[in-house]
């Protein structure tokens, strides 16, 4: 596969992950739509750097830091959002 193709598909995935995203928000129902906005913007955080940044020909190190790094970020937000919930807010921010 030619690598504009791989880019080409990458940015139609990333397209349909923003449409994800936007209906989540749109939606406003609660934590379902929230925990899959935020696995979009993972999922999109993730292909940017493999495909993007060529994180795919790193060392294994790198690699397991950046999902780190990343996983670390989204259940920081999720955690916010749960906390939110909790102290009797409607959870948005």
């Amino acid at each position: 596969m030619s690598s504009a193709s791989i880019l080409l598909r990458a940015w139609g995935l990333m397209m349909a992950l923003t449409v994800l995203s936007i209906w989540a928000a749109v939606s406003d129902q609660g934590f379902v739509p929230t925990l899959a906005a935020m696995a979009a913007g993972v999922f999109k955080a993730l292909l940017i750097l493999w495909i993007y940044l060529d994180l795919r020909r790193s060392s294994s190190g790198w690699k397991a830091v950046f999902v780190a790094f990343l996983a670390v970020i989204a259940l920081i937000v999720l955690a916010a959002y749960a906390a939110g919930i909790l102290l009797g807010g409607k959870g948005a921010f």
